[in-house]
């Protein structure tokens, strides 16, 4: 099992935010001490708790601080953005971190952001379909290509500058309200990222897929495309919220005032109904603790932590990365020393665990 950071990343509007950046470069350099693989930093432009607009400039900064660790844009909202833009910056970003970067790619979750935009939300996964199709075709291309489509049209447009050593772009797609993504993710190769309030299992909540829905999808798109399901699954990354203390109740009681702030900017977004086991359940019951038990959460000691993500594992079918979501919920010591005591003793406890049954 490989193992990463996911941050949105989240910081409050009244906190000061040219102190945050720096601090989630911090956070890079931490998660490569660590032994993290993968570090994932999102865009936004609105909401005002999620403050990155262009996840490009900080990995380039990140990276420069950095020498193993991998970057993934987690996740470029290509409706917003003219694909062969993407495309161009994306390759040169490779080339700036040395071959480093995860080309992830996302329709956009944020519906302010869809209102600052002026656009419906069903136009968002049709634009991010056709954007790919372009990306793909210029990465590749030797040459100009020409497209011309319902979102973008363009002629002989060449990216002069190619991805790290000509490689193809590792692309990585992220699904939230559908199977859309996980399905063509496992049809081109390509990994998938689970958002971290997806639970394992709905009981009834048929709008919405599941974890377990989400890794059958992957299993069954790849062999329709005769490829490999267990590579499909290797390839599928999924994100928890995760905090180690002395105890259950300490790390309870350490993130509560953090996950209310938290989790009252999601439920306001309408995120509430994407993590009801039961549709009817009543919103004032998705409760702190109920979350925890029931999403659910990787909280308390080491030991509890990797029995609990060996649960999840099992529970799912198998994935090939474990990441934490990052989250400003406590002061930097105790958020480093739960990364600590996680990377000491979750990841020996639980690297061992891999699709296939073959360590990485």
């Amino acid at each position: 099992m490989k193992f990463g950071i996911f941050t949105m990343p989240e910081h409050p509007p009244w906190e000061n935010w040219t102190l945050s950046y720096d601090r989630d470069i911090d956070e890079m350099v931490q998660a490569e001490k660590l032994g993290f693989d993968e570090y994932w930093i999102g865009e936004h432009h609105s909401g005002a708790y999620e403050n990155v607009p262009a996840p490009e400039l900080i990995i380039a900064k990140g990276s420069a601080l950095t020498s193993r660790i991998m970057f993934g844009t987690g996740v470029v909202n290509l409706p917003y953005h003219d694909p062969f833009m993407v495309a161009e910056r994306l390759a040169f970003l490779d080339q700036l971190t040395h071959g480093r970067l995860i080309y992830g790619f996302g329709a956009s979750g944020l519906p302010t952001d869809w209102a600052l935009f002026g656009m419906e939300p069903a136009e968002m996964r049709p634009r991010m379909e056709e954007s790919i199709e372009i990306i793909n075709r210029l990465m590749q291309a030797d040459g100009p290509i020409s497209y011309s489509g319902k979102y973008w049209s363009a002629e002989n447009k060449t990216v002069q500058v190619k991805p790290f050593k000509n490689r193809l772009p590792e692309i990585v797609l992220a699904g939230l309200t559908s199977l859309s993504s996980y399905k063509s993710a496992a049809t081109n190769g390509w990994g998938a990222l689970s958002v971290y309030f997806t639970p394992p299992t709905f009981t009834n909540n048929p709008s919405f897929p599941d974890l377990v829905a989400q890794g059958k999808c992957l299993d069954e798109s790849a062999a329709a495309a005769g490829l490999d399901p267990i590579e499909a699954r290797r390839n599928w990354r999924v994100v928890r919220e995760v905090y180690i203390a002395k105890d259950k109740n300490t790390a309870l009681e350490e993130i509560r005032k953090g996950v209310k702030g938290s989790y009252d900017y999601l439920f306001e977004l309408g995120l509430g109904a994407l993590m009801k086991l039961d549709q009817e359940m009543p919103d004032a019951d998705v409760t702190f603790e109920w979350m925890v038990d029931n999403i659910p959460w990787i909280i308390g000691t080491p030991e509890e932590c990797s029995q609990q993500i060996k649960d999840l594992y099992e529970e799912v079918g198998g994935f090939g990365s474990f990441v934490i979501n990052s989250r400003d919920w406590v002061p930097t010591d105790l958020h480093y020393r739960s990364w600590e005591q996680f990377a000491r003793y979750c990841m020996p406890a639980v690297e061992g665990l891999y699709p296939g049954g073959k360590s990485r």
